[in-house]
């Protein structure tokens, strides 16, 4: 394996505020609204925790 692997492999998740992924280009205006809902500002989230509250969400029956 290279270092850049090793490094690729070793490296957390990017985390990001409530604000940030609210602005972010990624999610629908929806999703956008599901986040502000339950997303607590004080914390930081991955995008991937971040679509698993959206998913959840999402998927919560009626």
């Amino acid at each position: 394996m290279s270092t850049k692997e090793i490094k690729a492999q070793t490296q957390p998740a990017p985390r990001y505020t409530k604000d940030q992924l609210v602005e972010a280009k990624r999610f629908t205006t929806s999703e956008k609204d599901i986040l502000t809902g339950l997303l607590s500002p004080e914390k930081t989230y991955t995008l991937d925790e971040a679509a698993t509250v959206i998913t959840t969400f999402k998927e919560k029956e009626v």
